[in-house]
């Protein structure tokens, strides 16, 4: 019984060990960005428009095939005066004729259209369900560069609450090595009580920090994997970011990236082509319309549904019609002028975006090149702090500097450390906020 304990007590700690091991998860920031696009659901939408707009041109499609179209009825008429007297052409008497009180009628009909000439209106539906669908993709696009850039942002918000909550723990530990230090020179005389209570209380400042940090981590992991598509218990651990801190190309070669290469521009162009479409459609509506079709017909006048012999007509009918709306030269002068004011609002709305494209890579650049100008004055802040801990522990040691100096002196070297750390990792997202400008965002 014990060796049966034993077995089931272990396979209970491995089965706690590997659930453990499947609520944590290391994702590295390519991998979130591919799980990002995998499960977003604004993606989704957008593959649901690309389907409907695909969808629209094969309706278009459809409506160049011939249409045929089946109708049958059934009619029974009471005859309250069966009498009937039809006057003579050369002014005998009338002809009477005699009808039966009940009557019935069967009747059906077979008809089948097919349009000839129909001014392109079938050919142009088929290029606005085209362009249509290269507009949703692009939208699609679009939608999926704002998922990579959210993501992004996302992971490097994560990132830096871990770097901060490493570099607490390493103050932590200095303080606490410190305090264990003071203690011993309270202990031989060379230090008061208070300076013992300074430390602590600096600690306990310390804690109140790493408290407020692993909410705030714990806050951005939920929303993480909400965004990532992944189970909510998921722990989740970032693997170090790789900083972008180079300024590798003048503003004007991002400049010139975004004005040929931002989907907006793309999406425009297809607006454009459309606006043409549509002045086309517009211009076709006054032409005349030709088709060829044919009717089958069958009356049976009998109470038989199928009647015997020769008492039911079933006459087929093939011809030629043509229509003409003539009113087209008239109506139509709004519906062109419509058009061509949507043409014009294409025209407009490329300036309009080009002159905010230039402002957004402007000021997307000029974010970027001040953040790593920020981190060369961290640089040297570190060097500096550094030092100057340095010198306030050495004249700590021969009593030429007070706790307080050595305590606000270790402080300053920890809030210049994780100043550049943050500088780091808000630089980088300043980098990849000025390649979304540029329509080229990537992990």
């Amino acid at each position: 019984m014990n060796l049966k304990k034993k077995i089931i007590s272990g396979l209970a700690l491995l089965l706690t060990i590997f659930s453990a091991e499947a609520q944590t998860r290391t994702i590295s920031l390519e991998e979130a960005v591919s799980l990002g696009v995998q499960n977003s659901k604004q993606l989704q939408l957008s593959q649901n428009k690309i389907e409907q707009a695909v969808s629209q041109l094969e309706q278009a499609k459809d409506e160049s095939l011939p249409t045929a179209k089946v109708s049958a009825g059934y009619s029974h008429a009471l005859m309250l005066q069966r009498s009937f007297a039809l006057p003579a052409s050369d002014g005998s008497d009338p002809k009477s004729m005699k009808f039966p009180f009940d009557n019935t009628l069967y009747q059906a009909t077979l008809s089948i259209n097919q349009p000839i000439i129909a001014g392109h209106r079938y050919r142009y539906a088929r290029e606005s369900a085209n362009l249509l669908i290269q507009s949703s993709k692009l939208d699609a696009e679009a939608n999926k560069d704002e998922i990579v850039y959210n993501v992004i942002n996302a992971y490097i918000n994560f990132y830096k609450i871990q770097q901060n909550q490493k570099i607490v723990a390493q103050n932590l530990q200095d303080v606490d090595q410190k305090l264990t230090e003071i203690k011993k020179f309270e202990s031989q005389g060379l230090a008061t009580k208070n300076d013992v209570l300074r430390f602590q209380l600096q600690r306990s400042n310390i804690q109140l920090q790493q408290i407020e940090l692993e909410n705030n981590r714990k806050v951005v992991n939920y929303n993480l994997n909400i965004l990532l598509g992944l189970p909510d218990s998921t722990t989740v651990q970032v693997q170090d970011v790789v900083y972008k801190l180079d300024m590798t190309e003048r503003p004007e070669v991002y400049m010139k990236q975004a004005l040929q290469d931002r989907k907006e521009f793309s999406s425009l162009n297809y607006q454009d082509k459309l606006a043409d479409v549509n002045i086309k459609k517009v211009h076709d509506e006054k032409l005349p319309t030709v088709g060829v079709g044919g009717n089958l017909y069958y009356i049976n006048p009998t109470k038989a549904l199928f009647p015997k012999g020769a008492t039911y007509l079933a006459p087929f009918v093939v011809g030629v019609n043509a229509s003409w709306d003539i009113t087209g030269f008239f109506k139509n002068r709004n519906k062109l002028t419509e058009a061509n004011l949507q043409k014009q609002e294409v025209a407009t709305t490329r300036d309009l975006l080009t002159d905010r494209v230039k402002m957004d890579v402007n000021k997307t650049y000029t974010q970027y090149q001040q953040a790593l100008e920020k981190i060369k004055v961290l640089n040297d802040a570190v060097v500096q702090a550094t030092e100057n801990e340095r010198i306030t522990e050495s004249k700590f040691r021969n009593n030429l500097a007070t706790t307080t100096d050595r305590i606000d002196a270790q402080t300053l070297l920890y809030e210049s450390r994780l100043n550049l750390e943050l500088a780091k990792a808000d630089a980088t997202a300043a980098y990849y906020t000025l390649l979304k400008t540029t329509g080229h965002i990537q992990p």
